[in-house]
């Protein structure tokens, strides 16, 4: 992060902070201050032409400054090179010689206080001198040759050693074909090689940078055609081609730097390997230029190539082929049909992207979230770690998945912050007309939802993704599979996970890089659609109609976007800790990423409060009250590092802000001002299943307390053995075994117990055998309990709904229906509390487990229509057992 110079809120002190930013700024000033000072002698004394440290005139710098003071720099890189400054000397890398990159680089830098080239290896920028330098040079020159029948070089008379001696920042281009004849044929110095013989008298380090200057961020193309003959290709464009992208791309610059390879260390590193001096020049170089290659790669993506070339590599796949002839049983005609329906599969499946496309749509999409999101919140470094990553393999990102808006926010940012835009695996329901062409051209490709025993299709849909990685570009997909309708991240479907693995280990890449991502609003534009579908109405299928009619929805403002990215792993170095079967392996690695995503979920203040709201399942209550549960709840997030949103540095104005909107949503009406400050609220039955989603957006940072919390008020006994809660934990875990995520910690319970015992929620007995409730646990407790209460009732109406079923009612399609009947019938009648219980989504839920643990004959017993009554009756008054313990 970087530094601030804001002052403490409300202490009229400048932070600790600000006072080691002042120092830092003070010595990075009195470091270029006197660098800037010994350059003005070291061009006395050597007037080169490659040296350009002067102040041009007025006109000259306005118009250069003005210039670059758009490019835009990695804000992580600029705090890593004034450090390596501090400790020694910075030589900047390119791959290519470029006048204009080397005044880019000084220019830009040097107005952001940052390290900037002086000295540019082997470039003449003599035509930038004023003119008492240029003349002062000119001499020198005319000198130098009259004496030694050739121009001076920055390699001799010292020039170079004095100026890293000095910590003089330089630029040193690789690939000079000029540098290269004149060392092929005139056995002159190699730069790399020189800078190596410096490093090994001085004590302070030689820092190569990896630079890459990108003017335009669009993929390369095959560099085929006249313009590329004339002015250069894309990966080293001419002087003409470079002026041209420059100023019309300009405020679109971006300067990058790859890891630094400290001298010291490597020639201390291999020291003792008996490699030559020439070998680990080699080395540096072919290292430099790899790290820039794939800088460039992680930016902009690969060469793009044309769909066709990519259509006939896929339908060319010997495993297509393998499949066409399996299937085609030797018949010639049969054949000809199935390769035209793998034609016609590829055409369905594949994108087909358009830079031109991909760039209107950023701008419009910029105009659009202005109009419907008050900003989008991503912390920078998050960036950066993930476009570091990103040099390694293809990307393959995981973002959580509960809005249509997810498809489009994710790759905007990612080309807004000079990532690599990944391709999509978008649902097969989003390729209707006009919305499947653009995403099209944005890079989508469409999968079904079942492959149904489509040998065909799956063989060219795996094709294709193996295309995709070997050419190495980055792909996004929701492991979740769909949109979470109820607001917690659904259990992963590992089919699209499967498909990865599966071209990894046919060696279609070296390695996947896996970027986990949550993706959070404050408010998501389907709520009304999503409430629809929890009560049991049918999903609108997507279609130019719907597009239409959702026109209403951009008359709204939804808050803000938050996204977060979890910490990117290798899939090569984590298949190496795993000794499981592929099957396991894919469980394993989906429910990693599902965790990591919940881990980086950012809790917003709509969560948060809506969480302390419906915790205590209260019709109305007065904002004191509130304002404690949600200091005890956002107390608890910030002790486990959830990550917060950045407007709950404030927690009473986030607060305070939550309820005026929630008053504005009519979910919430002030009835009644009470002493003090504190305001009472009705909370509108009808409204809470809304707000539910927000709540369950966060539940699972508190769902291994919640079950503690529930076994410690359930039950009939006072006192508790740790045991007995222990089994408790074991059943409420096992019960909502596709209900939620949790975590692998079996010392969950106990960790649970001992955080309420600080608290003071519950003392121990007779030692630490036995446990009971203190009298501020009875009022807390039900805080933590009261989160999960809409899904102990919900269960527990399926499992009354299986109970009360004749036996020839009992297919999944029908009890789901005897589930929903059932519940509003017993909402109506007061049995059961929460309206937000009557959810189709959790009824499905509830039904994978009860199919399993009721319906379904165990190994030992037969499962007759009795006693699957008896199983469902037993689950039913246990699980009551525990939802009664929870009361308003």
């Amino acid at each position: 992060m970087g530094f601030s110079a804001d002052l403490d809120a409300g202490s009229g002190q400048v932070s600790s902070s600000s006072f080691t930013f002042v120092i830092i700024y003070r010595k990075e000033l009195w470091i270029i201050e006197k660098v800037g000072k010994w350059m003005s002698w070291l061009f006395e004394r050597y007037p080169l032409s490659c040296i350009l440290d002067f102040k041009p005139g007025f006109f000259l710098g306005w118009f250069l400054y003005k210039l670059f003071s758009k490019v835009q720099i990695d804000e992580q890189a600029r705090e890593n090179l004034r450090e390596k400054q501090r400790r020694g000397t910075i030589i900047y890398v390119t791959k290519y010689p470029g006048h204009l990159d080397f005044l880019l680089y000084h220019f830009r830098l040097r107005k952001s206080r940052l390290p900037y080239p002086r000295i540019g290896l082997d470039l003449n920028m003599s035509l930038f001198f004023p003119i008492p330098q240029f003349l002062r040079m000119a001499k020198f020159y005319l000198r130098h040759v009259l004496k030694h029948g050739k121009g001076p070089s920055p390699y001799q008379g010292g020039l170079l050693r004095e100026a890293i001696q000095k910590g003089v920042p330089a630029l040193l281009c690789l690939l000079d074909p000029k540098r290269f004849r004149r060392q092929f044929v005139e056995k002159g110095r190699d730069p790399v090689e020189y800078l190596l013989e410096i490093q090994a008298t001085l004590d302070r380090p030689i820092f190569l940078v990896p630079s890459l200057v990108l003017y335009k961020h669009a993929p390369e193309k095959d560099p085929k055609g006249l313009l590329s003959i004339l002015f250069g290709y894309r990966d080293n464009p001419g002087a003409l081609r470079k002026i041209f992208l420059f100023f019309r791309h300009h405020r679109k610059a971006f300067i990058d730097f790859g890891s630094p390879i400290d001298l010291k260390k490597l020639i201390h590193s291999v020291e003792h390997s008996g490699r030559s001096r020439a070998e680990l020049v080699e080395d540096i170089r072919e290292a430099i230029i790899e790290s820039i290659d794939n800088q460039k790669k992680a930016i902009i993506g690969p060469v793009l190539r044309s769909r066709q070339e990519l259509r006939e590599k896929v339908l060319n796949d010997p495993e297509v082929l393998q499949t066409i002839k399996r299937l085609s049983k030797g018949k010639p005609e049969r054949e000809r049909q199935l390769k035209a329906k793998a034609a016609e599969y590829f055409d369905e499946i594949a994108a087909d992207f358009s830079q031109t496309y991909a760039g209107l749509t950023y701008s419009i999409l910029t105009r659009f979230w202005k109009r419907l999101f008050q900003g989008i919140e991503i912390d920078p470094s998050d960036l950066a770690k993930v476009r570091s990553w990103a040099r390694r393999g293809p990307v393959i990102f995981v973002p959580s998945h509960k809005s249509h808006v997810d498809y489009l926010i994710l790759n905007y940012l990612l080309y807004g912050h000079y990532v690599q835009v990944p391709r999509i695996a978008a649902g097969q329901n989003l390729a209707f007309w006009p919305a499947g062409y653009i995403f099209r051209k944005c890079g989508a490709f469409f999968i079904r939802r079942t492959f149904g025993g489509a040998r065909l299709y799956t063989k060219v849909f795996s094709a294709y993704v193996g295309q995709l990685l070997r050419e190495g570009f980055s792909i996004e997909f929701f492991i979740e599979g769909g949109r979470s309708r109820s607001g917690k991240l659904v259990l992963p479907k590992t089919g699209f996970l499967a498909i990865l693995l599966n071209a990894y280990l046919k060696g279609y890449c070296s390695d996947l890089i896996f970027v986990p991502a949550s993706i959070a609003y404050d408010r998501v534009m389907e709520e009304k659609s999503y409430m629809r579908e929890q009560k049991g109405e049918a999903k609108e299928k997507e279609s130019f109609r719907q597009m239409i009619k959702a026109r209403q929805l951009l008359k709204k403002k939804y808050g803000k976007i938050y996204i977060r990215f979890g910490e990117p792993f290798s899939l090569k170095e984590y298949l190496q800790t795993q000794e499981s079967s592929p099957s396991e392996m894919e469980e394993a690695l989906a429910l990693k990423l599902v965790k990591a995503i919940n881990k980086v979920t950012p809790v917003t203040p709509l969560a948060l409060v809506s969480s302390a709201i419906l915790s205590r399942l209260k019709k109305s209550f007065d904002t004191s009250s509130l304002y404690q549960d949600i200091q005890v709840l956002f107390s608890f997030l910030s002790q486990e590092g959830a990550p917060m949103a950045s407007s709950l540095s404030s927690l009473q104005s986030a607060t305070e802000e939550t309820l005026r909107l929630l008053v504005s949503w009519k979910v919430i009406a002030p009835v009644q001002e009470l002493s003090g400050a504190s305001v009472v609220y009705t909370l509108q039955p009808k409204k809470r299943r809304e707000i539910a989603y927000y709540k369950n957006s966060i539940i699972h940072f508190f769902i291994d307390y919640c079950l503690v919390g529930l076994s410690l008020l359930g039950g009939k006994d006072s006192e508790k053995s740790i045991d007995d809660i222990e089994q408790d934990f074991i059943f409420l875990k096992d019960l909502f075994r596709y209900e939620f995520i949790f975590a692998d910690n079996e010392e969950q319970p106990r960790k649970g117990l001992a955080y309420f015992q600080q608290l003071g929620l519950i003392e121990t007995i007779d030692g630490m055998a036995r446990l009971r409730v203190t009298k501020r646990g009875y009022n807390q407790l039900p805080l933590w309990a009261g989160l999960v209460k809409e899904f102990l009732e919900s269960y527990w109406i399926a499992a009354k709904a299986i109970a009360s079923s004749p036996p020839d009612k009992r297919k999944r399609t029908e009890l789901l229906k005897r589930m929903a009947s059932l519940g509003s019938k017993l909402v109506a009648s007061g049995v059961v509390d929460l309206e937000e219980a009557v959810s189709h989504i959790t009824f499905n839920n509830a039904f994978m487990y009860l199919n399993e643990t009721v319906l379904r004959a165990r190994r030992d017993e037969v499962a007759t229509d009795e006693e699957i009554t008896r199983r469902a009756e037993a689950l039913a008054e246990k699980i009551r057992s525990f939802s009664s313990s929870i009361s308003a």
